[in-house]
């Protein structure tokens, strides 16, 4: 890692941290999103120590966000192992718990800490429409890393809420039979079966329309 920081994306940024490095690394460039994400992460990791090596520590998150990377990447909590678990909220609140413990530490990030940027928004949307001058571009640039430094560097008290709550533990992880389509052939787990003309099918068979 460079003195000065990493290079992914969208540039320097000052501020040196093995488990940022893991979180970009895994996610693939720098961005605000998964610079939230490492606060998140940083918060539980100090409470709760130990990464997740298999379902002992589990994430509740509430969004789909570039954040959500930095969780799988540094708490152990994914996808795979059943103890990521996605509520679509849209919001950026994240629960973490013991499995057997009903005591959970919420954060969630404080709506005042970066107040909506239309500049930065527009220039956005300009560059996934591929609409967007060479200056314009680098203005966006550096507005991202300077939002992604500036999230790494704000104190927690003004970036999150943080509260410890109690919650209702979700079941642990099921391993379903798997049942073979009666179309396609291919395995899918039991309780998302479907029934069409009388045949047990996968969900994209069942909602196929050309039958």
């Amino acid at each position: 890692m460079p003195e000065k920081g990493i290079k992914v994306g969208v540039g320097n940024l000052e501020f040196n941290n093995a488990d940022f490095d893991t979180a970009v690394k895994f996610h693939g460039h720098v961005c605000p999103g998964i610079s939230i994400g490492y606060r998140v992460a940083a918060l539980a990791a100090d409470r709760f120590k130990d990464r997740s090596e298999d379902e002992e520590l589990v994430a509740v998150v509430e969004n789909r966000s570039c954040a959500v990377d930095a969780i799988q990447a540094i708490n152990g909590c994914t996808c795979g192992k059943g103890n990521l678990i996605f509520k679509e909220h849209g919001k950026h609140v994240y629960t973490f718990f013991k499995r057997g413990d009903k005591k959970a530490l919420r954060i969630s990030m404080n709506p005042d800490a970066f107040p909506q940027d239309n500049r930065h928004t527009a220039l956005f949307a300009k560059l996934r429409a591929g609409a967007a001058s060479p200056e314009e571009a680098e203005e966006f640039r550096v507005s991202h890393a300077a939002k992604s430094q500036r999230i790494l560097e704000m104190p927690e008290e003004e970036l999150f809420f943080v509260s410890e709550v109690e919650i209702e533990p979700p079941e642990k992880a099921i391993i379903y039979p798997t049942i073979i389509c009666s179309k396609c052939g291919e395995g899918f787990m039991e309780p998302l079966g479907r029934v069409k003309n009388g045949e047990i099918v996968c969900i994209p068979c069942f909602e196929a329309k050309n039958e």
